[in-house]
């Protein structure tokens, strides 16, 4: 945010912004969520200060306790450095904050880091003969979008081809599209076939792209430990 910003916080709540910029104040709060947090945020910190600090004692007492900010931020009326205190703490939270969640960000696994997309390697054949060579090789390529039409020709010759279902899947995932991966991810873990571990673990990996940690974890412990995939379950599970 910026120094103006908080300035034209300060102006509103003390009922000194003029008519035309209260009211563009007002239409940006609706339009930017940004914005809104942080005004949100500077009102909430506004409350607390107003109740806490009644009198010029209070405000002294508030900063001593804070020299390194209030040197800067106190001036010399009595309104100006109240209000610069407030702006300084509003900004400090806000950068507090923004940190907290970037490392929170960053400290998490990655779906880039993890997924290793397999090369596949199709030995069936169907009345149209070349039609799993090309599917092969378009996903290989990471062709995803042409491989998804490929394998979407298989099965509706063969509906119940679950390693069909799960390349296909996977290349939704490659390409962002998360419910159509879901989707198919849970047909195949629902039919307990030899895929159904598999699909338990990209269903996982899904998730994680999006960051829906949650329900990352939800798959990932249901892999039995029995399944190749448990220690690569186990160990995400920590990370996360």
């Amino acid at each position: 945010m910026k120094d103006q910003d908080y300035q034209i916080f300060e102006a509103y709540l003390a009922g000194d912004l003029p008519a035309n910029e209260a009211s563009a104040h007002e239409k940006r709060l609706e339009q930017d969520q940004d914005y809104k947090e942080s005004f949100e945020l500077y009102k909430s910190l506004n409350q607390h200060l107003e109740n806490d600090f009644k009198n010029e004692e209070d405000v002294e007492q508030f900063k001593n306790s804070v020299s390194d900010i209030s040197s800067n931020y106190f001036a010399s009326r009595k309104k100006q450095k109240f209000a610069w205190v407030k702006m300084a703490i509003a900004a400090s939270i806000i950068i507090a904050l923004g940190l907290y969640f970037l490392l929170g960000k960053i400290s998490k696994p990655q779906y880039q880091e993890i997924a290793q997309i397999p090369t596949i390697h199709l030995t069936e054949r169907s009345v149209d003969g070349e039609i799993y060579a090309k599917a092969e090789n378009a996903f290989n390529k990471e062709q995803y979008s042409e491989a998804i039409k490929l394998f979407a020709k298989i099965l509706n010759e063969d509906s119940q081809n679950q390693s069909i279902k799960l390349y296909q899947a996977i290349a939704h995932t490659e390409l962002g599209e998360i419910d159509k991966a879901k989707k198919l991810y849970d047909e195949i873990i629902q039919n307990e076939n030899a895929y159904s571990e598999e699909a338990l673990w990209y269903a996982a990996l899904n998730e994680l792209k999006e960051e829906n940690y949650t329900a990352c974890k939800a798959y990932l412990t249901k892999i039995k430990s029995s399944a190749s995939r448990y220690e690569d379950a186990q160990n995400l599970l920590e990370k996360l």
